[in-house]
């Protein structure tokens, strides 16, 4: 199984910059840290967006945690950098509207 700074040092590479969503929106990845792996799979993502800083806490269980169980190879890396992306603006996209955004968010500038 993959320690917490192993994953955290693989996902920053995998998500670290600016990346837009067909040109409407831009969130840049601005730090990583993962602070546990198992049972379940917490990540912590600073994300810059629109001038605010926000802190974005992803809990993946199951399947999806169960991704750093085993060797870090460079598909799963990259199934997991894809799911962080995706969940991340899927949180930006609903926070004001779903109760569920609304708690892994907060904004710290």
């Amino acid at each position: 199984m993959a320690t917490p700074e192993q994953v955290r040092e693989a996902l920053a590479r995998k998500l670290s910059g600016p990346e837009s969503e067909g040109g409407e929106i831009s969130l840049d990845v601005l730090e990583v840290t993962v602070p546990s792996v198992f049972p379940d799979l917490l990540v912590k993502v600073w994300v810059g967006v629109s001038g605010q800083i926000w802190d974005v806490s992803l809990d993946y269980q199951g399947q999806q945690a169960s991704l750093v169980s085993g060797d870090l190879n460079e598909e799963t890396l990259s199934y997991l950098g894809l799911l962080v992306r995706t969940h991340l603006f899927e949180w930006w996209h609903t926070r004001e509207t779903e109760k569920f955004s609304a708690r892994i968010g907060r904004r710290l500038s």
